[in-house]
């Protein structure tokens, strides 16, 4: 009974039947917290904070990349203090391949401009010029020029998966500020940061490709489906619950029955007397409608006139009365 409830076993899978898994990308939005010291970083000139635009370019960064069926770990998605220490710590539990921080720049220059990319070690020196050039080529458009790629973000020095730092423009220029506060410039910092890293790791794009193919392949299966990854639980393989949980209903309301039989049968006898009640109730009722509708007919004939009647007992003259004897 219970096989055919909870359907076919999932079959054993091989090494070759395994799906591939998703590369993972730490994203970091820079600073955060509360507003003391400097967790908020640089203040544009028209009231920005760098720590409000770190998090939402960090955010469409994010969406981007897991629209590529990337795992994005974040250090932070709301406005909170992580030090450093923590945000190495979690990019490598999550056993990030790359990270990028987020960050906005600033100058006693207001006049300085342009968008830049850091790199803490000669380890991720490649990693940031890739960055750099993908970068520049979507934001110059928007009017940011290109400050190229140096040594910097100390932050990150003990990371042993290449690191590169974004500064994607000058809060303390003003036309850049006002750049910084538009949907559409953040947005287009994401795209280009988002271009950088599947430039900069083709495996990427190969692992997303690789997992839509497993998927499609493996429809109906035990082992996947052809849905993504967060539509269902993690571990199940596939496994549907819906009758399981239909079952288990069932005898739930089976065992009540049984547990408050008592009860039940009390419930029973008092609807059936309800309901006993209310049909004769009707019956009376209609009995009544009846009786009350014939005495009205009745009423309505027309009067006999009794009077012409000879009395009850009495003989009838005949024509013959008259007749001598």
């Amino acid at each position: 009974m219970f096989a055919g409830v909870l359907g076919p076993a999932p079959h054993a899978l091989t090494a070759a039947d395994k799906a591939p898994t998703p590369i993972v990308v730490g994203v970091d939005a820079g600073l955060g917290g509360p507003g003391d010291g400097n967790n908020s970083g640089a203040i544009g000139v028209n009231g920005i904070r760098e720590k409000d635009i770190d998090l939402d370019v960090a955010m469409r960064l994010a969406a981007l990349l897991r629209a590529d069926l990337v795992n994005v770990v974040m250090t932070r998605t709301t406005d909170v203090y992580v030090s450093d220490a923590r945000r190495r710590q979690l990019s490598i539990a999550q056993h990030a391949a790359l990270v990028v921080s987020i960050h906005a720049n600033t100058s006693s220059d207001p006049l300085t401009d342009g968008s830049m990319v850091m790199y803490p070690t000669a380890a991720s020196t490649a990693f940031a010029r890739t960055l750099d050039d993908a970068l520049s080529a979507q934001i110059t458009g928007d009017g940011v020029p290109d400050d190229g790629f140096a040594l910097g973000g100390p932050a990150w020095a003990q990371s042993p998966v290449p690191v590169a730092t974004i500064e994607m423009a000058y809060l303390s220029n003003a036309t850049e500020a006002t750049l910084c506060a538009t949907p559409r410039f953040r947005q287009d910092v994401a795209i280009g940061v988002r271009n950088g890293v599947e430039a900069y790791m083709p495996a990427v794009i190969a692992r997303r490709n690789a997992i839509i193919a497993w998927r499609s392949a493996h429809v109906g299966s035990s082992a996947g489906s052809s849905a993504s990854a967060s539509a269902t639980l993690p571990g199940t393989n596939g496994f549907q619950f819906q009758p399981v949980i239909e079952w288990l209903i069932g005898l739930s309301l089976v065992g009540l029955v049984l547990l408050y039989r008592d009860g039940v049968a009390r419930f029973l006898v008092v609807l059936i007397a309800l309901v006993v009640r209310l049909f004769g109730g009707v019956m009376w009722t209609r009995r009544a409608l009846i009786r009350w509708r014939r005495r009205r007919r009745r009423s309505r004939r027309p009067e006999t006139h009794t009077d012409a009647l000879p009395p009850r007992g009495s003989v009838r003259s005949s024509v013959y009365d008259d007749i001598p004897m």
